[in-house]
């Protein structure tokens, strides 16, 4: 069965499973072992750090139950706590796995910048009180765009075959209270978006060069000393999968 999973990422560590501490795959496996009355395995799509949140993870498990997708999703979100959901159940094809066929993924990174910060987003948004030059932020992408290595943004900790990758889309659209930062690529590093994200706000508060993203792209090396984003403000959006088990996890309502 494949999931499409939301989730808030507030009181985890993560997706991925951790001895001893709350994740959300271990939710996730807890909750099909309760309703398939055995252990199973949880594999999901994106790794996501402690405190980031999800709206369309993709997750897949080999159940058993002879139940319908709509009620297979029912079930599980029976036994799943409030802060996780499942949005969709399908069946795609037997050789389906969350990590083979990704076309794209996209993650947004929320900005609060009222003066005084909007407590309903204060899990959600970061919330920068200060005037910020929007122009500058989405110029300062523009070199990031299309495909380059992108050693310098990633972190260390996780495992790799290969540092590049192809940015599809960089934004910086106006929200409600403030802007977000959405980018679309083929794949991300670890720490990747919340990277990028850090650096673009001292540009946007006039801390940093229009260039200086361009500039550590081109630098190749991991740089040191790059300003992480803090995880609250950034959510998984979705991920869109091409045949033959086409899926656009962005777009499930």
């Amino acid at each position: 069965m494949r999931f499409v999973v939301a989730y808030e990422g507030t009181r985890y560590c993560g997706w991925q499973l951790q001895a001893g501490q709350p994740t959300v795959q271990g939710a996730l496996e807890a909750a099909v072992a309760a309703l398939e009355g055995q252990a199973v395995r949880v594999l999901g799509a994106s790794r996501t750090d402690q405190g980031v949140h999800a709206l369309g993870q993709v997750a897949w498990a080999r159940t058993a139950r002879d139940l319908a997708p709509d009620r297979y999703r029912a079930a599980l979100n029976h036994f799943l706590p409030e802060d996780v959901r499942v949005r969709l159940c399908d069946l795609p094809g037997a050789e389906f796995r969350p990590l083979r066929g990704v076309i794209e993924k996209t993650y947004a990174y929320r900005i609060d910048l009222r003066e005084v910060a909007d407590p309903r987003m204060r899990r959600f948004a970061l919330h920068v009180p200060a005037q910020v030059d929007v122009d500058a932020m989405r110029q300062a992408l523009l070199p990031l765009v299309g495909q380059h290595d992108f050693a310098a943004y990633g972190g260390a900790g996780s495992p790799r075959r290969t540092t590049q990758r192809t940015l599809r889309q960089a934004e910086v659209l106006a929200v409600e209270g403030g802007i977000e930062v959405r980018l679309t690529a083929d794949g991300f590093l670890y720490h990747m978006a919340r990277h990028i994200v850090g650096l673009l706000i001292e540009v946007g508060r006039g801390r940093a060069q229009v260039g200086s993203l361009g500039a550590v792209l081109a630098g190749g090396a991991p740089a040191s000393g790059l300003p992480l984003a803090p995880a609250h403000g950034l959510s998984l959006v979705g991920i869109a999968y091409g045949p033959p088990n086409p899926l656009d996890s962005r777009y499930v309502r």
